[in-house]
């Protein structure tokens, strides 16, 4: 049991982590658009997502994300890795309303899927730090995109630690242990966890403040593809309006 529970720890870590990480390996269409312009359309998408339980409108959102995925060059196979954990709970919660309404827990999950998926293509098209400066340059509060930068920063560094301490623990470990074992190790675990998060974010934030700790704004002039993508959002908003 103790196993399976250092596993599913193991697992959330990475999974988490996962989430928030920017990477592709090659670039399309999203990549190009300005941060800005990726900013303003996964809200209106992710609005358009929530704001509707027809089910023609909201597969119709996710035909167009699916879409954009492709455009893109952005594996499906990574976003549904994502989006998974999030979409099965959201499932699991709606579950016992499937007697009031027999639709009603798949639409909401599917609308969860929708507004993730939007999430992920801004999130694997576009670097953290990009959208920090765009969202400057939106005219954000810069307390706000400060809190954000450094939460995102710190996020990552503690699932870090934490995938970095079970590998440790599981390379010097010869044997199963028992269940007093799993309690007095993982209390070893946290402490240990919680110490070097704090001296690590210690570290970041001082080097944040040599290298000046401001978030440069996004200047770069709308190009001839954000135009079509805007044109392509407004085309998208009308046919979800007609549907």
């Amino acid at each position: 049991m103790h196993v399976i529970l250092e596993k599913s720890l193991k697992e959330a870590s990475k999974y988490f982590q996962n989430f928030f990480i920017h990477e592709y390996s090659e670039k399309g269409a999203l990549h190009a658009v300005d941060a800005r312009i990726k900013i303003f359309t996964t809200l209106v998408l992710i609005f358009l997502s929530i704001s509707t339980f027809e089910p023609q409108k909201i597969i119709f959102i996710i035909l167009t994300l699916t879409a954009l995925a492709k455009l893109s060059k952005i594996s499906l196979k990574k976003i549904i890795t994502r989006i998974w954990l999030f979409s099965s709970f959201s499932f699991t919660i709606t579950l016992p309303l499937f007697f009031q309404d027999p639709l009603y827990p798949f639409l909401f999950t599917l609308r969860v899927i929708a507004s993730l998926t939007a999430i992920q293509l801004l999130i694997m098209s576009t670097s953290f730090s990009e959208i920090c400066s765009a969202l400057r340059s939106l005219h954000a509060p810069k307390i706000f995109v400060s809190a954000l930068w450094i939460a995102y920063r710190y996020i990552l560094l503690m699932f870090q630690e934490l995938i970095s301490i079970f590998m440790a623990r599981e390379s010097r470990r010869v044997a199963k242990g028992s269940h007093l074992d799993l309690w007095r190790k993982g209390g070893e675990s946290i402490g240990l966890f919680f110490i070097r998060s704090f001296e690590k974010a210690e570290r970041v934030q001082l080097a944040m403040l040599a290298r000046g700790d401001e978030i440069a704004y996004y200047r770069g002039r709308l190009r001839k593809v954000d135009f079509i993508y805007l044109l392509l959002l407004t085309f998208v908003v009308v046919w979800w309006v007609v549907i």
